[in-house]
């Protein structure tokens, strides 16, 4: 077995950014589906504004860990895979991909205020929740343009010139 004829921990490292990428965008288009359906309800906006607080707070903690792991993961396997092969050409897409998801987490200071606007936005039918978290999902589509998309298609291309050989 370790000598690779059935299970290759070298192919693992290579597609393990992409595959930690993937889920991340799939949290992020859940994310999406999940907030901007809150939000769209303009003839309940009332009831919205209601619950809106609590549902962001709940839906924003439990997400926080997964982005953490799933970011965290890709930084990591990218980072490995940066310096385990040196001279390959997928290294510059693997450095790519890396900073890309690094640069998810400097809109931190644009999204954190967003945050704390719709937790902390008045339970009433005239609160601001639902304005909040439309400002989130604002910033939230631009990340997914300039860090999470472009990060996930640098580790693609990544993997498919590490593994053309196979």
């Amino acid at each position: 077995m370790a000598s690779g004829a059935f299970f290759d921990p070298l192919t693992l490292l290579r597609v393990a950014p992409l595959v930690t990428s993937t889920a991340s965008l799939v949290i992020a288009n859940d994310s999406h589906i999940f907030l901007s359906s809150l939000v769209s309800l303009k003839k309940q906006r009332a009831q919205v504004n209601e619950i809106a607080p609590r549902y962001f707070e709940a839906f924003f903690w439990k997400g926080l860990p997964l982005i953490f792991g799933t970011f965290g993961l890709s930084i990591a396997f990218g980072l490995t895979n940066i310096y385990s092969k040196p001279y390959a050409a997928s290294r510059g897409w693997y450095a790519a991909g890396t900073a890309l998801g690094l640069l998810h987490f400097a809109f931190v200071p644009k999204i954190m205020w967003t945050v704390k606007d719709a937790i902390e936005a008045k339970e009433d039918p005239n609160g601001g929740s639902a304005d909040a978290i439309q400002r989130w999902l604002n910033v939230h589509y631009v990340r997914m343009a300039l860090s999470d998309i472009p990060s996930w298609a640098c580790f693609a291309i990544a993997v498919l010139k590490s593994l053309k050989g196979i």
